[in-house]
C-alpha cells in the first residue's frame, strides 16, 4: 500500500509550524500556506530544501505536489 503525503502532513510530522518552516526556508509564512493549499508551488531549490528538512527524497515532494493537483 502506498502512502500519499501532503505538504502539511510532512510539515506537521516534523513538528514545524508554518512560521518556523518559513523562517528555515527564507520564505514568508503566506508562501508556505499557499504551497499547502496548492495555490503555489515551491521552486526546485525549495523542494530540495523541504526534502532535506523532512528527511525524504525530493521525489516524495514532487509526487506530493503532483497529487495535489489531481
Amino acid at each position: 500500500m502506498s502512502m500519499t503525503f501532503s505538504l502539511r502532513a510532512l510539515r506537521v510530522n516534523q513538528g514545524y509550524s508554518q512560521l518556523e518552516l518559513s523562517k528555515k526556508l527564507g520564505v514568508s509564512q503566506t508562501t508556505v500556506s499557499a504551497w499547502e493549499r496548492g495555490d503555489a508551488e515551491p521552486s526546485s531549490r525549495n523542494i530540495y530544501k523541504l526534502a532535506k528538512l523532512y528527511a525524504v527524497e525530493p521525489t516524495v515532494i514532487f509526487d506530493t505536489l503532483f497529487k495535489q493537483k489531481t
